[in-house]
């Protein structure tokens, strides 16, 4: 992590069956396992919107259907004696593929040597991060709902 503050893009994308989150795994075998989901930096120049779109196709190869809004936030955090900021705008998002919601668990396209995408069966469950990603759409009463 570098001193900066970085804006992010990340979508919430739930599976219809069971209102699952689609996540990734960081830390597993750590003290402090979490999981995030997908999405990532937005690169100069670039709106958040359009940030969701690239990292989608970049990470599970799938274009954005819909796309809303939830909230912007900060987020400060330190991650082994490393403190890391970062501005996070949270989409609600329905992807073109319904297909992915009928597998468990699939590579992440642009880097496949790390942990696999799976669904996490609910935001309740372990720890979510960025953390108030779960106020968020737990507070506008959305969980059932892609």
């Amino acid at each position: 992590m570098t001193a900066a503050i970085r804006p992010i893009a990340l979508a919430l994308i739930r599976r219809p069956a069971d209102g699952a989150v689609l996540v990734t795994g960081h830390g597993m075998d750590s003290d402090d396992p979490r999981v995030r989901p997908v999405g990532g930096g937005i690169e100069f120049g670039e709106s958040a919107r359009t940030a969701l779109d690239r990292e989608l196709r970049e990470e599970l190869g799938v274009g954005v259907r819909e796309a809303e809004l939830l909230g912007v936030f900060e987020s400060i955090f330190d991650v082994d004696g490393v403190t890391g900021h970062e501005i996070v705008f949270a989409f609600r998002t329905t992807v073109d593929d319904t297909g992915l919601h009928d597998r468990d668990r699939f590579p992440i396209l642009d880097a496949p040597h790390e942990i696999a995408w799976w669904w996490r069966p609910g935001i309740d469950d372990g720890r979510l991060v960025p953390e108030a990603l779960t106020d968020l759409d737990v507070s506008l009463g959305r969980t059932d709902q892609v």
